[in-house]
This record gives C-alpha cells, structure tokens and sequence, in this order.
C-alpha cells in the first residue's frame, strides 16, 4: 500500500469538502477518542493503520460508510517515512498529528485558534516549544492545503519561510507556542489560508476584505504581500495600497 506521498485527486478533494460540510464534529473532538477514549485501541505512538484511519474519517465526517476510493487515496496521502522511526511500526501507517492538522486547517473556525490547536498537536512534550523540525511538519500540511485551494504554493512557500526566521530571531532553531501564533496571526496570505472568517479585519493599518486576485499582489505601502495567486485580502483604507505592484 505504501506509496509516495502526494496529492489527492481535485474530484477526491471536493467530495471531501461536501462531508465536511455537512459534519458538526471538530478534529479535537475525533482526537480525544484516540488519545485516551474508545479509539485508542488504534494508536501506536502517533501511528495508525488503515483500519483506524477509516475510524477517524467515520467520526469525523458523520458518514457510516466513506467510499473506499476515498480513504484509501486519503491514507495514501498521509503515508510517510517519520512515523515509521518514531514508533519502530513495521506496517502502513500515517501519523495521527498530520491527519489531525491537515483536517483542523480546513475546517471552520478563528485562525488564531488553528495556529494554537496545531502547534499543540506537535509539542507532545507539552513544553511549549517546538524544533524547527515540528514546525516543518505543520508548514507541511498548510502547503498541501493551499495546492488544494488551487494557490501557487511556490508564492507561499518564501512567505512561510521568512515568517520563520523572523520568529526564531536568535537562530536556536526553536519557536514558543506565543512566538508562532503572534507571527502567524500577522502573516496576511496564511491568515487567508487558515480561513479569515471576517468580512472586514482592521489591524491597526489596514482594514481588510477578502478578495479574489489572478496574481500575487504586493502592498504599495509597506510591501507586504496580501494576495497569492486566486486568493488574498484588499485593503479598504488607502487606494494606493491595493494591487500597486504584481509579479
């Protein structure tokens, strides 16, 4: 079953979207079952199996039966090298923290929320400090997400990466849970990302609107970035501050 990891198909994609519409359920609901309820029979470390993979979407979604064509190219999207180290399993697995992130960025809910609820999910030492590997893996799920969402990643990957090193300003190449949601409740195209449920957002400078763009479009101001490709945020202050500078 192992394969490379990759995308699942665009039709995949939207079928999944419908589920998740319709469901009540949050991930941090599905991942207490699996951390210390009923589910937990399914967890090795932070590794599942197929089997408990299906149990996860089950719950989470609302649906007795998800198609087969679905969770199988879900679980082989998910399939990667590092749970394997982690926790010595010999068979297919996916790791339960990179399902659970992936599914928290795309369901509803205050961005600020998510940057917490993923960080927590990688800090399993609950010491409040992530490595910049740990951060990796989450920047991980937020580029897959954005491919799905139709963005051109290559535009939102030097985005992430400089936030990062903004953050760990000292190079120790460790980032506290305060440091990483600040910087990316500041970060305007991943607060898009992560689903600005507002309709206006005034950070002090700007007043924000959500905004469709067909390329990347760059403040006149202060030279942030506030579009990616098919998505992004206008300003509604100054006139000069919208779609002066594209690439």
């Amino acid at each position: 079953m192992a394969k490379e990891r990759g995308l699942i198909s665009p039709s995949d994609f939207a079928q999944l979207q419908k589920y998740m519409e319709y469901s009540t359920k949050k991930v941090s609901d599905v991942l207490k079952l699996f951390e210390d309820g009923e589910m937990a029979k399914y967890v090795q470390g932070d590794a599942i199996g197929y089997e408990g993979f299906q149990q996860f979407l089950k719950i989470y979604l609302e649906v007795d039966n998800v198609p087969r064509h679905l969770s199988l190219a879900l679980f082989q999207s998910f399939e990667t090298g590092h749970c394997l180290n982690e926790t010595n399993v010999t068979k297919d697995v996916v790791c339960l923290s990179d399902v659970s992130c992936y599914f928290s960025l795309l369901e509803g809910g205050r961005p600020e929320d998510k940057l917490e609820f993923t960080f927590k999910l990688y800090d399993t030492d609950r010491n409040g400090i992530l490595d910049s590997s740990e951060v990796d893996k989450i920047i991980l799920q937020m580029m897959r997400v954005a491919e799905y969402l139709d963005w051109d990643v290559s535009e939102l990957r030097p985005i992430l990466q400089e936030m990062m090193k903004e953050i760990d300003y000292d190079g120790s190449g460790s980032v506290s849970q305060a440091e990483w949601v600040r910087a990316g409740a500041t970060t305007v195209p991943l607060l898009v990302l992560l689903g600005l449920e507002m309709t206006l957002k005034d950070d002090g400078q700007h007043m924000w609107r959500p905004k469709r763009f067909p390329r990347p479009v760059y403040c006149n101001l202060c030279e942030s970035s506030i579009g990616l490709g098919k998505q992004g945020l206008s300003c509604n202050r100054p006139i000069t501050c919208v779609g002066a500078r594209r690439l």
